[in-house]
This record gives structure tokens, sequence and C-alpha cells, in this order.
């Protein structure tokens, strides 16, 4: 009977984890981005930063699974959520698993068609393995930099 209670419980418990668990969509990629770029041409990076980087604003979704990526077309990170130390550092030359130049590819993008997809493999921190991740990335207005946001898929 205890067997049947304890597992009982573990279904309750892994249904109410999936009923809470987001899972993001192309759309919430593009949407976050879009409006990061919106807030970075009204506020300025400096002051968009600080938004950006609130551990509880709006910027930063599922317990930072979500969150909003701006690098220059240094490849130099102007805002980075999930590491703010981070910011000032170049990663121009940053790979994945597969030896995909991510960044490089990011601002390729970026200049090239102005907003855009870039596929690439990267640590998945809730499951702890390698996955196929999608970064959406716009150029903001006519700066020399670009905000993406990055979904699993």
């Amino acid at each position: 009977m205890k067997k049947i209670a304890i597992l009982g419980l573990v279904f309750v418990f892994a249904a109410v984890v999936n009923l809470y668990a987001e899972n993001f969509t192309s759309d919430d990629a593009v949407d976050l981005t879009e409006k990061a770029v919106e807030l970075i041409l009204s506020k300025g990076i400096d002051n968009a930063r600080e938004i950006l980087h609130d551990q509880s604003g709006e910027y930063i979704k599922g317990g930072g699974e979500l969150y909003v990526s701006v690098v220059d077309f240094n490849g130099v990170w102007l805002a980075y959520a999930p590491r703010p130390k981070g910011v000032g550092k170049s990663v121009l030359n940053v790979k994945d698993p597969d030896g995909v130049y991510l960044v490089q590819e990011l601002i390729k993008t970026a200049k090239e068609k102005g907003s855009g997809w870039v596929k690439y493999r990267w640590l998945n921190p809730k499951s702890g393995k390698i996955e196929n991740k999608e970064a959406y990335v716009k150029r903001v207005g006519n700066l020399d930099m670009y905000a993406s946001v990055g979904i699993y898929k």
C-alpha cells in the first residue's frame, strides 16, 4: 500500500512540475528579441543593460532559461544576464561542440540580413546535455550590435 501511495505522489509531483515547466517557442524568442531591441533603441545600451540583467525582470523568463544577449559587431558582450561579469569580454571565437563559430554566425546574420535564425548545439543547463538550440538575432537599428534570444529545440 505504501508503494502505491508513494508512486501516486511521484505522479502528482511530476504532473505539477510539468504544468509549471515552460516550453518556449520560436515566437517567444522573436518577441523577446524585438522587445529588447526597442528597449536598447529607446534607452541606450548602458541603461538597457541594467534592465536586461534584472533577474526578476521581464527580460528573463523561466528561471533564466530565456534571456537576451547583446553583442557588438567586434564580438564583445554588451549584455548577458546569465553572467553579467562577462560584459566587456570578447566572445567572438566561441564555438559550439561541432566547431560552429556561434557569435561570428550571429554577427554575419545580423549584418547581412538584419535578422534571422542561427542553429547550433549548446549545453542545456536543465538537462545537463548538449542539445540543439536556435537563436533569433536582430540588428539593433543601424548600430553595430545585435540582440539575440536562443531556445532549445
